[in-house]
C-alpha cells in the first residue's frame, strides 16, 4: 500500500468521541477501543505526528464539546493537517453541521478528513457518495435516542418515579433506593413554621427575615453542611452570594407541590435534542402522581397557601379594608378580576367591587355590586355547603360523584387498557422504524419506498402519543376529583361553624367567585354569584 504523507508539517488529529447515547455499542466504540484503531491506522498510512483530541461523555447531536472546540481552534490556527476518527458517528450526529465542516470548513483550511471506518477521505471522492445519507442515519439515531430517552423519563413520571438528582428541601434519598424519599424533620419543621406563619398573615419578606435573624440555614448551606449536597443542585463556591433566607426561597418552599407527597414531573423540557435550551412546560401538562412520598404539609394547609399567593397578600397596616374577598372575585363575563372602590358615608356602603376591564378601559360591563351583599351570599353559600357536608355527607359524595365523574368505572377501565395497548404499539412502532433503516442501508428498500413507509409510520406514532396522552390526563383528572371531594370533607370537619366571612376562612375554601352583570328582578337590581370552592368547584 502506497503511503501518503501528512501535509507540510502539520499535525495529524486523532479525534475520540463516547456518549451514553451510544447503549449497546458503547463498549466497541470505547475510547481506549478508537484509540488503538486510529494509532493502527495512523501507523499504517505514514501519519508519524499525532495528537489526540477526546470528548469522554459528550453527545454527537451538538459540536459544544471541548476536544471538538481545541480542535477547531487549532485547526484554525493553522496546526492541524489532517483529522481521523473511527466513523462518521464518532465526529457527530447533527448531518447539517457534519456536512458544514466536512464539506466546507475543513476544504478551506486546507484539512483532509478521513473516517476510518466508514472508508470516508476527503481526497478520494470514490467512497464519499454514500456520506450525506449516512450522517442523516447517524442524525436520526440520535433524534430516536432522544425520543426514546423522553418516551422512558414520561413512562417513569407516569409510573410516580422521581426524575430529580436531589431531594427537594426537607427530604432525603434512601440510600438503597434513589426513588424513595424520607422526612428530613429539622427541615420539615422549619417548612412547617414558614405555611403557618404564612397562612397566619406573615408576608414572605418577613418570614425570610426572621429566619435570618434566628440563624436557621437556609436551603442550600443546610443541604451541604447536613448531607453533603445542596438542595437544589447547585454547590456554594467563594463567588456565590451571601448565605441567607430570601423571599423567593420561601415563595419556592410555599410552591412546592411535592410537599404534599405528591411527585410533580415533566415542569420543563429541551427546545431541541441538539441543544440543551430548556423551556417551561405550562402547569396543565405536568405529570402529577399522587402520594408517592411522606407528606410534609397536608393537602388543605397547603392550598390555603396557594389560594393566598394567587389572590396576592394583602399588606397589614393599609388604610383601605377591602375585605376577605378583596382578590378573589372575578367577572363572569371577561374572567378578569374585580377591583375594588372605598367607602361612600353618602351612600351608607362600606366599598363597592366592578369590573377591572369596564372601569380601565370599557372593553366589559360593569358588574358593579356592593362589598356587604357580596360577602353576604358568599357567606350564605358558604354555609349551606359546610351545613349539607355536615349532615348529609354521603348524599353529599353521590352529588360530587355525580357531578365531576367523566367517565364511568366502565370507561375508566377501557381507558387504561387502551393506554396500555397503546404503550405496546408505540413499542412495536420503535422496533418497526429501526428495521427500516436497517433494509435502507442494507440496499433492500428503495429510498422512496424508504421515505413512504417512515412517514407512515412516524404519523402513526405521533398520533398514538397525542392520544395517550389524552387518556392519562382524563384518568388522572378523574382520580384527582375523587379525592377532592374527601379533601373538602376533612376541611370542613377542621373549622366549627362557620359564622363570619375572614382571610383564613376565605383562602381554605374559596378558590374564586365569579359575578354575572346584574338584572331586575321586582325592580331591584341583583347579581348573581357562582361561588367556586377549593378541591370540588361549583357546590352541586
Amino acid at each position: 500500500m502506497k503511503r501518503k504523507t501528512e501535509p507540510e508539517t502539520r499535525i495529524t488529529a486523532l479525534y475520540c468521541r463516547l456518549s451514553r447515547d451510544d447503549g449497546a455499542d458503547a463498549e466497541s466504540n470505547s475510547i481506549a477501543t478508537q484509540k488503538l484503531i486510529l494509532e493502527k491506522y495512523a501507523t499504517e498510512h505514514g501519519f508519524t505526528r499525532t495528537k489526540f483530541y477526546v470528548d469522554d461523555g459528550y453527545t454527537g447531536a451538538n459540536f459544544d464539546r471541548p476536544g471538538f472546540k481545541q480542535m477547531l481552534a487549532d485547526a484554525e490556527a493553522g496546526l492541524i493537517g489532517t483529522i481521523i476518527c473511527k466513523d462518521m458517528s464518532r465526529f457527530g450526529r447533527n448531518y447539517l453541521h457534519v456536512g458544514l465542516y466536512t464539506e466546507m470548513k475543513f476544504p478551506e483550511l486546507g484539512i483532509r478528513f478521513i473516517a476510518v471506518s466508514d472508508g470516508v477521505d476527503s481526497e478520494d471522492d470514490t467512497g464519499s457518495d454514500f456520506t450525506p445519507f449516512r450522517n442523516i442515519i447517524n442524525e436520526w439515531y440520535c433524534r430516536d435516542t432522544s425520543k426514546k430517552i423522553k418516551a422512558s423519563m414520561k413512562a417513569r413520571a407516569m409510573a410516580g418515579k422521581h426524575l430529580t438528582g436531589f431531594a427537594p428541601y426537607g427530604y432525603v434519598k434512601d440510600e438503597n433506593d434513589k426513588d424513595v424519599w424520607h422526612i428530613d424533620e429539622e427541615a420539615a419543621t422549619v417548612i412547617r413554621e414558614i405555611f403557618k406563619k404564612y397562612i397566619g398573615g406573615m408576608a414572605s419578606i418577613d418570614i425570610a427575615r426572621e429566619l435570618n435573624e434566628r440563624g436557621v440555614l437556609p436551603p442550600r448551606e443546610y443541604g451541604e453542611t447536613k448531607h453533603g449536597r445542596p438542595a437544589y443542585g447547585k454547590y456554594l463556591t467563594v463567588d456565590s452570594p451571601p448565605v441567607m433566607w430570601r423571599t423567593n426561597a420561601v415563595l419556592t418552599i410555599l410552591d412546592r407541590y411535592e410537599l404534599c407527597g405528591h411527585t410533580v414531573s415533566c415542569k420543563s423540557t429541551c427546545v431541541s435534542y441538539k441543544t440543551k435550551e430548556r423551556v417551561r412546560i405550562p402547569k396543565d401538562d405536568w405529570i402529577i402522581t399522587r402520594d408517592t412520598h411522606p407528606a410534609i404539609i397536608d393537602e388543605e394547609t397547603w392550598q390555603t397557601a396557594h389560594q393566598i399567593r394567587l389572590a396576592g397578600r394583602r399588606r397589614p397596616g393599609r388604610v383601605l379594608d377591602k375585605g376577605p374577598l378583596n382578590g378573589f372575585l372575578f367577572c363572569a363575563d371577561c374572567h378578569n378580576k374585580l377591583h375594588f372602590h372605598g367607602c361612600d358615608r353618602l351612600k351608607n356602603t362600606n366599598g363597592t367591587f366592578d369590573c377591572f376591564y369596564h372601569t380601565s378601559y370599557h372593553l366589559c360591563t360593569s358588574h358593579y355590586i356592593h362589598r356587604d351583599v357580596v360577602e353576604a351570599a358568599v357567606l350564605a353559600d358558604l354555609q349551606h355547603a359546610t351545613t349539607m357536608v355536615r349532615e348529609h355527607e354521603s348524599d353529599f359524595l353521590k352529588a360530587i360523584e355525580k357531578k365531576t365523574s367523566i367517565c364511568g368505572k366502565a370507561n375508566l377501565r377501557r381507558f387504561q387498557k387502551e393506554l396500555t395497548d397503546g404503550q405496546k404499539r408505540l413499542r412495536e412502532i420503535d422496533q418497526i422504524i429501526n428495521k427500516l433503516f436497517e433494509s435502507k442501508v442494507l440496499g433492500d428498500l428503495s429510498p422512496e419506498r424508504f421515505a413512504t413507509m417512515l412517514a407512515t409510520y412516524e404519523g402513526e406514532q405521533a398520533t398514538l402519543r397525542r392520544r395517550l396522552d389524552e387518556i392519562q390526563t382524563a384518568i388522572n383528572k378523574e382520580k384527582e376529583k375523587t379525592d377532592g371531594a374527601e379533601q373538602f370533607i376533612r376541611l370542613v370537619k377542621r373549622f366549627s361553624v362557620i359564622t363570619e366571612l375572614t382571610d383564613e376562612i376565605v383562602a381554605n375554601f374559596i378558590q374564586r367567585v365569579e359575578v354575572h352583570e346584574p338584572v331586575k328582578i321586582n325592580g331591584k337590581r341583583q347579581n348573581e354569584i357562582t361561588v367556586f370552592y377549593n378541591f370540588i368547584g361549583v357546590m352541586p
